[in-house]
């Protein structure tokens, strides 16, 4: 697995002091994954070379180039004076597209997608990379070799103000150790009488002796702020160590899931370290499972196609959350290495009285099946709907129909009881 430098990066940034100004360029190589499949041997590793040492010539003695993950660089330099910015930017985007790889059509130029932030001498410089980073988000969406520089949102401080409250109480619940997970039954439904065959595990507060879902919008301010990773990191290690003391139940289930946000799947530094995590649980194969949205998946798409590579190469799971949520979904789903797909829920509400949804349905699993993936219908909460699926042929359902996310202990007791049926 590609090896990220962010810590390495945000440390050297901690001691460096340019003067008067600073620009960093957040740099993405588009179409990596094409540029090593059609690479004739070790071209591609000497195209990433040449980048690297443009981006360091660039830079200069003084300045910072480094690789943070797979595709991704950061490069940064003292400027005299803000506006030479842009000018230099276009310099420098001009060399990387100038490197050629050899491939077995011919030479080809490399594509880039640049990301440009100007900070004077003191900074925070995590928080200077984010922002970059989401400055080349933006120039991938308009198009390959666009430069985009940085701009604060508007209505940002409102943003802070609304939601510092969701933020405070989800640190109050991580120090005093009122989050739980709680796993939510998942039917097999491909026979006559559903079956529990998988889990999900959901985020659950303690509160007053109960345990409810997090209040509304915690999971979005969260992704804001940039702390889903660390919630992501808390959901990770649970669910794994739950797998690691209770071995007999998880080879008795097809497997168990939990949710990993956007930011932590472009969160190099996080998604090494959960690898590694994985890689050292030796669990089961093919129990552990990750489920990403749909928008998460295909505006990430070659890092998300990457990542799920490696991670299924050590033997994870994932599934595609959100399934027809609106992304010319069907066009994305053979060049995702996913194992099963999840209906958007809003198809599953009406399904037994609309057609339209009962099209849409039939059609995305049609399609899975069409690439060998299972298809998991959320949100089934009566037994016409459960009818419904099980004439199209849908292999799994979730939902209060069957079952709500139940502490852990009532999910082993609802397991054992399956046993001896």
């Amino acid at each position: 697995m590609s090896v990220s430098n962010l810590g390495e990066i945000l440390d050297s940034l901690g001691t460096w002091h340019p003067y008067p100004h600073a620009m960093l360029l957040y740099v993405d190589i588009r179409h990596m994954r094409s540029v090593n499949r059609l690479a004739i041997a070790g071209g591609g590793d000497e195209a990433i070379s040449q980048v690297q040492e443009v981006l360091r010539a660039w830079a200069g003695s003084a300045g910072i180039a480094n690789r943070i993950w797979s595709n991704e660089f950061v490069a940064a330099k003292a400027i005299d004076h803000s506006q030479t910015a842009i000018e230099e930017a276009q310099i420098l985007r001009n060399q990387l597209t100038d490197i050629h790889y050899r491939s077995v059509i011919g030479d080809n130029p490399l594509a880039v997608s640049i990301g440009l932030i100007v900070v004077g001498d003191h900074a925070h410089w995590a928080e200077v990379v984010a922002n970059a980073a989401e400055a080349c988000e933006t120039a991938k969406r308009r198009g390959l070799n666009q430069i985009a520089t940085y701009t604060p949102h508007h209505g940002e401080a409102q943003m802070s103000d609304v939601n510092a409250a969701n933020v405070v109480n989800f640190r109050r619940l991580m120090v005093d150790g009122r989050l739980d997970l709680h796993p939510q039954p998942i039917m097999d439904i491909s026979g006559a009488h559903p079956r529990l065959a998988k889990a999900e595990f959901l985020l659950r507060m303690e509160q007053d002796g109960r345990y409810l879902p997090l209040p509304a919008g915690t999971i979005e301010t969260l992704e804001y702020f940039g702390l889903s990773p660390e919630l992501d990191a808390f959901t990770s290690t649970t669910v794994m160590a739950w797998m690691a003391k209770h071995p007999d139940a998880v080879a008795q289930l097809d497997g168990v899931s939990m949710n990993l946000s956007a930011k932590s799947l472009v969160d190099g530094r996080f998604m090494h370290r959960l690898f590694n995590e994985v890689e050292a649980m030796r669990l089961p194969p093919g129990k552990l499972g990750f489920e990403i949205t749909e928008t998460a998946a295909i505006e990430h798409l070659e890092l998300a196609a990457d990542i799920i590579e490696e991670f299924r190469s050590i033997g994870c799971n994932f599934s595609l959350d959100d399934f027809g949520s609106g992304l010319c979904s069907f066009g994305y789903l053979h060049s995702l290495g996913v194992n099963e797909v999840k209906i958007d829920g809003r198809f599953v509400r009406d399904i037994a009285q609309n057609p339209v949804s009962q099209e849409i349905v039939r059609a995305i699993h049609q399609v899975a099946q069409a690439t060998g993936k299972k298809t998991v219908a959320e949100f089934v909460d009566e037994p016409r709907k459960l009818q419904v699926l099980q004439g199209m042929g849908i292999d799994y359902a979730q939902g209060w129909l069957f079952y709500p996310a139940i502490p852990t202990a009532q999910f082993l007791e609802l397991l054992s009881a399956e046993t001896t049926r």
